[in-house]
C-alpha cells in the first residue's frame, strides 16, 4: 500500500508542475503581448513596464500595477486585457 500512495503522490506532484508550467507559458505569453501591442503613447516607459503575471495556487493574475492603468484602459487603450484574453484562449485549448 505503501508504493501506490507513493506514486499517487508523485503523479499528483507531476501533474501540479505540468499546470504550474502552463500557466507561467500564458502568463508569460500575456505579458509579452501586452507590452507590444498597448495601442497607448507611453511617455515615461512606466506603464508598459508595469504589466505582471503571478501565478498563484489557484489560478493565475495577469495585471498592470500601475495605478492610473485602469483609467488609462478605460478609455479604450488595451493595457492588460488582450494579454489576459490570450491566457485565457491558451489555457483552455483555444
Amino acid at each position: 500500500m505503501q508504493e501506490f500512495d507513493k506514486a499517487v503522490d508523485k503523479a499528483f506532484e507531476d501533474f501540479q508542475k505540468e499546470i504550474r508550467s502552463e500557466l507561467t507559458k500564458a502568463g508569460e505569453a500575456a505579458v509579452r503581448v501586452n507590452r507590444e501591442n498597448g495601442n497607448y503613447r507611453d511617455r515615461t516607459g512606466h506603464l508598459r513596464a508595469s504589466n505582471y503575471y503571478e501565478v498563484e495556487e489557484d489560478g493565475l493574475e495577469i495585471g498592470n500595477s500601475a495605478d492610473y492603468a485602469a483609467n488609462v484602459e478605460a478609455r479604450g487603450y488595451m493595457v492588460c486585457s488582450e494579454g489576459a484574453l490570450l491566457a485565457e484562449q491558451m489555457l483552455n485549448g483555444n
